[in-house]
């Protein structure tokens, strides 16, 4: 009894040691504190924040981060922006994760009257990819202590597409989150496929944020409203008639700003989806007029 007992604690002993190995192996030549989504720290630091002087909260995804969040030019970045919180980050946050900025700067903030969720249609697809969610969402989510508590199903969700260990574990979640060859090897042999919607539209999980957003506004009194910003390339006819089936009771304006959305030329984006600066530089005070419902 007394060998096997040694043969195991010999065999724990080196299992230990590759582990080290690999996970310094994995390290090196990397810095050992790579940075990601400073956009979401802030965010998350807006929406856990009591701000009397703000009756309106804009979420949505980089392009909207690039309209209302960005500084570029001191003498427009405050215009329209009278009363507005900003959360607006990056589309890897999904709705799932706006919903929990939502929840808890709806509590904090009681004086509260608009939320607009400002993104591109397709943002709405995204429950969890598996590139950039880790990194933008779960991490910075987690270590603030945004995921303790009241939301076991988008838990269990992000549990069934990275596994247990990233999102509940913190010593195995700053190792993945400080070292991208090690969390590319982790997605690529242990994080799970997205799931669709058979049809095209939007996913389970994703609809039930969504209305779970639209409920925690009008339990307040907050009139909340999807608002798509402009694009370089149209979304198929079949999408938006999707979106319309699945969100019109909820969001009743939803068909309307579907029908509207604005296509800009190629040459105001920088990469077919962002604006460029002087782009913004001449256009933001009037976007975010119109996205804020204002004109």
């Amino acid at each position: 009894m007394q060998r096997f007992l040694l043969k195991i604690l010999l065999l724990a002993s080196m299992a230990l040691a590759i582990s080290a190995i690999l996970a310094t192996t994995a390290y090196r030549g990397l810095p050992k504190k790579k940075k990601y989504g400073a956009e979401v720290f802030r965010a998350i630091k807006v929406c856990s924040a009591s701000n009397p002087q703000s009756h309106t909260l804009v979420l949505g995804d980089s392009v909207a981060y690039q309209i209302f969040g960005v500084r570029i030019d001191p003498e427009t970045d405050d215009a329209n922006l009278a009363g507005v919180a900003v959360a607006a980050c990056n589309q890897a946050v999904t709705p799932l994760g706006n919903r929990i900025l939502l929840d808890h700067w709806l509590e904090r903030n009681p004086q509260a009257t608009r939320v607009v969720y400002v993104l591109m249609p397709m943002s709405l697809r995204n429950d969890g990819s598996r590139k950039f969610t880790f990194h933008y969402f779960i991490y910075p989510f987690a270590t603030t202590g945004l995921l303790d508590g009241g939301y076991g199903e988008i838990i269990a969700h992000l549990c069934s597409k990275f596994g247990s260990l990233p999102v509940k574990n913190k010593s195995f979640r700053n190792l993945l989150y400080r070292n991208e060859r090690l969390y590319e090897l982790y997605e690529r042999h242990f994080a799970g496929d997205r799931t669709r919607d058979p049809e095209g539209g939007l996913p389970p999980m994703v609809l039930k944020q969504l209305m779970a957003m639209q409920e925690a506004c009008v339990a307040r009194g907050v009139e909340m409203r999807i608002a798509f910003s402009p694009l370089s390339h149209p979304v198929s006819e079949e999408y938006k008639s999707r979106l319309v089936a699945q969100l019109g009771q909820t969001f009743p304006d939803i068909g309307e700003s579907l029908a509207n959305i604005r296509m800009e030329p190629s040459a105001n984006f920088k990469d077919g989806i962002h604006f460029t600066r002087d782009h913004l530089l001449e256009e933001r005070v009037r976007l975010r007029a119109e996205l804020l419902g204002l004109k």
